[in-house]
């Protein structure tokens, strides 16, 4: 399998994973011209998508999907809590922008979604949108997971992170960048909150409890105001180090057009 990043950050998120026959996008925070330009770069026909996952309803991770639905007409998937019907419904959710997406199919937790050759499972992460998940997204024996945004973790989700071949994983910003940063301080209680976004210290203690030396890492959404990727990538490191883990595959990615592609 491929896993690579057409955008990733507060600006926009959306991660391409392919096998040899059938790709697929997760999440779809950026414009359609932004995503073709990124996936021709890449060398993948737009045509190829065969669905789009929406992860929840913040517009950095879901903007883009009315107009790419549109133009190749490719089934969206994503909790029911996360679609139009029940947002137009129900109203908004906090003042993050959540908005109500296009889905034509819902998915379920426990339930594995069958697209052509790849199954993806689907599990609550903690955020502060109705009913945001992460994605784990199997072909044959290999597994990857696709996992932004959430303020803590869980044991079930480190088990399924130690399952995978490839890991992207959110690592938003450093603590003390953040504490100290110009950010007003309600925003900095949601960001460092329950329901907000990962330190580079807690994805540290995520990985460090399930990854072994061989797997790739993809650190995700880092803040381009309270983070850096030499400490992201330094936090992560360090605390691998610590357990005895030889780590070479870790890598920080940018907010748009990464080049960097892992095959498993």
């Amino acid at each position: 399998m491929l896993i690579t990043s057409l955008a990733s950050g507060s600006s926009g998120n959306s991660t391409l994973v392919c096998s040899e026959n059938t790709c697929i996008l997760v999440d779809m925070g950026i414009s359609v011209r932004k995503t073709n330009i990124s996936l021709q770069n890449k060398g993948i026909d737009p045509k190829r998508i065969a669905a789009v996952f929406i992860t929840h309803g913040h517009s950095d991770h879901a903007s883009g999907v009315h107009t790419f639905r549109r133009a190749f007409r490719v089934p969206v998937y994503g909790t029911y809590e996360t679609s139009d019907i029940y947002v137009g419904q129900r109203g908004g959710y906090g003042g993050y922008q959540e908005m109500g997406v296009e889905l034509d199919n819902f998915i379920k937790e426990g339930e594995d979604v069958q697209i052509d050759d790849l199954t993806i499972e689907a599990l609550r992460v903690s955020h502060d949108a109705r009913h945001p998940v992460a994605y784990f997204i199997h072909n044959g024996n290999k597994k990857v997971s696709i996992i932004t945004d959430l303020g803590e973790s869980n044991p079930l989700l480190e088990k399924r992170v130690g399952e995978c071949n490839a890991i992207l994983i959110e690592a938003n910003h450093d603590p003390l960048l953040l504490e100290k940063g110009p950010y007003p301080d309600m925003l900095k209680k949601r960001i460092s909150g329950a329901r907000g976004h990962l330190s580079n210290q807690q994805t540290a203690k995520i990985l460090r409890r399930a990854v072994n030396e061989d797997t790739p890492i993809l650190l995700a959404h880092l803040s381009k105001v309270n983070n850096t990727p030499q400490l992201a990538i330094q936090a992560v490191h360090g605390a691998l180090r610590e357990s005895g883990l030889k780590m070479e595959k870790i890598r920080a990615l940018t907010p748009y057009n990464d080049s960097t592609e892992i095959r498993v």
